[in-house]
């Protein structure tokens, strides 16, 4: 790794291990070199950024909205790396992206993706609202919380959501079927326009209505005010539907299950309160893939003006 690299993971690990102190800096890697940018410049570093280069996020928070332009990878040290805005994603030239778009950012706003791409990935990003108006496809969100709204629309060509927790997920008419869930807990899920497969999850549909033309495998719905029926049009393979108040047997769905039997399926998390993939309240890890400093030694040469830097590095 070189030189240059130790220093931008250096800084960005400073931030996770000083959690008194915002560090709110923006580290550009391009071509072996870093620069350093303040928050309010995540806009700057972007457009200095070439394609293919990264740009770290210390934790701290970042005021202002920015709109990633390029095809680059942003890197932030998970819930405590906090963007108090937007973020659109504008690329030109519809291309299809070789890494990871965002990972370990905490966005508090919309990320809404306004031009064509390929093969977009965000990963273990805390994200109020996804939204999506223009042609995109190969879309994963892998290991993400997002915390007001998911919104399926036709614009979306596959999309593939892992290990994610969903707040609210609602789906324009025309949705691809190309859609699938797996391993998520979905808390307020509308059937209502939703094509796809959700397999091994668990949802929560408060308002009743008609699963049509999709696929459950090995789900847990808890229609805990109205009944949700699963229509001939769709499968439902090793399903159950559970009411808050007694556990209820539908005729699309097989038998009803006990919380121990819930709990030994996967189902139920083991405190026994959280329905889920792995129980507890976040079935993700919050935590950027860059190296860990497993030790540091750092010092200023105002003189010199340098910062010098000696880092052990574990590996990713």
């Amino acid at each position: 790794m070189k030189k240059s690299l130790f220093l931008a993971v250096c800084l960005v690990m400073i931030g996770i291990s000083a959690s008194a102190v915002t560090i709110n800096k923006v580290l550009l890697q391009h071509k072996g070199n870093v620069t350093l940018f303040d928050g309010d410049d995540m806009q700057s570093a972007i457009d200095a950024a070439a394609d293919g280069d990264i740009i770290y996020m210390t934790l701290g928070a970042f005021n202002k909205p920015f709109t990633i332009n390029k095809e680059i990878s942003i890197r932030g040290v998970g819930e405590k790396t906090v963007v108090n805005g937007d973020v659109t994603v504008d690329i030109p030239n519809s291309p299809k992206l070789e890494n990871t778009l965002m990972e370990g950012v905490r966005v508090i706003g919309t990320l809404d993706v306004k031009s064509a791409v390929d093969n977009l990935v965000i990963s273990k990003c805390m994200i109020d609202n996804v939204k999506f108006s223009a042609d995109v496809s190969g879309v994963i969100l892998d290991r993400c919380y997002v915390t007001a709204s998911l919104a399926l629309s036709t614009y979306i060509k596959d999309i593939t959501v892992n290990n994610s927790k969903i707040y609210k997920l609602t789906a324009q008419e025309g949705t691809t079927k190309n859609t699938t869930f797996v391993n998520c807990n979905i808390y307020q899920f509308y059937p209502l326009n939703f094509c796809g497969t959700i397999i091994n999850s668990a949802i929560e549909n408060p308002y009743g209505g008609e699963i049509s033309s999709s696929v459950l495998m090995n789900t847990l719905v808890n229609t805990y005010t109205y009944h949700l029926k699963v229509s001939t049009t769709s499968v439902a393979l090793d399903c159950y539907l559970v009411s808050s108040y007694n556990r209820s047997v539908e005729e699309s769905c097989n038998i009803a299950y006990s919380d121990e039997q819930l709990k030994t399926k996967g189902y139920l998390g083991t405190d026994g309160t959280v329905v889920g993939i792995n129980g507890g309240d976040t079935p993700f890890t919050l935590v950027s893939s860059v190296p860990t400093v497993t030790s540091s030694e750092l010092n200023l040469d105002l003189e010199e003006r340098k910062l010098n830097v000696k880092l052990t590095v574990s590996p990713k």
